[in-house]
This record gives structure tokens, sequence and C-alpha cells, in this order.
């Protein structure tokens, strides 16, 4: 008996013949959750936007890498990914835009994202598009 004092005392509802939530308590619900939503929605694509940036700068810097090993072997830069020992990652796409004596320059774009990221060095043009503190220095355009 105390039981069933106790469970209408907090607003339960669990007898027989009684109905669950009326109409308005589940829109509330309904309304509730939409809101978390609405607002957890822009932190996840933001998240996932530094994740695909994340992607493309270390690829960049991994084509560095493998760009100055080249050089060591053969005196002069790959004009081509394929040419390097390097492992691409998925989604993101490497391209090696120019290749002139002592110089490169590289630029990277994913699948998901309009986010273009590139790197020269040398005496190179940059990769259109994308604003540059320097040479040698991998950067982004978003």
């Amino acid at each position: 008996m105390a039981t069933v004092m106790r469970s209408k005392r907090l607003g339960l509802r669990c007898g027989l013949g009684e109905a669950g939530l009326t109409l308005i308590e589940l829109l509330t619900v309904v309304i509730i959750i939409g809101l978390l939503a609405a607002v957890a929605l822009p932190r996840f694509t933001g998240a996932r936007e530094k994740a695909h940036r994340s992607q493309m700068l270390t690829s960049l810097r991994t084509l560095v890498s493998a760009q100055e090993a080249y050089f060591e072997e053969f005196f002069a830069y790959a004009s081509d990914v394929s040419a390097l020992e390097f492992n691409e990652t998925p989604e993101v796409n490497v391209q090696i835009l120019e290749t002139a004596g002592n110089g490169w320059s590289a630029k990277t774009t994913h699948n998901n994202t309009s986010i273009e990221c590139g790197v020269y060095i040398g005496p190179v043009t940059p990769p259109a598009g994308i604003t540059f503190d320097g040479e040698g220095i991998v950067t982004c355009n978003g």
C-alpha cells in the first residue's frame, strides 16, 4: 500500500486502467529533444570539419617528408605522388601542382568538405586560393 501511495505522489502512472503519457507530455518531450539536437548539431559539424582539416594537414606534412626523402635520393622533387613512398589518407586527395628545380607546391582536398590546404617550398607558385604565411608552412583556406 505504501508503494502505491509513493508512486502516485511522484506522478508515476503504473496501475491498470490508467493512461501512460498525455499528448501534451509527449509533445513536451519531443520539443525538448528537438532543442537539444539543434544545440548539438553545429558542434558536431564543427568537430567534423576540424577532423577533415586535420587529415589534410597530416597528409601534406607526410608529403613534405616523402618529397625530402625523394630529393635526397634523386636530387630532384617528384612531380607525381605515385613516385613517392606515400600512403594516402582515404577521402583526402593530394596533388603536386608544380615542381621546379629546388621547389615544389601541392594542395589537398577532402571529399566531404570545401576546405583546401596547401604548401609550397622553394621558387614556385603557391597554390591558388590559400593565403600563406610563408614558405614551407602548411596552411588551409577555411
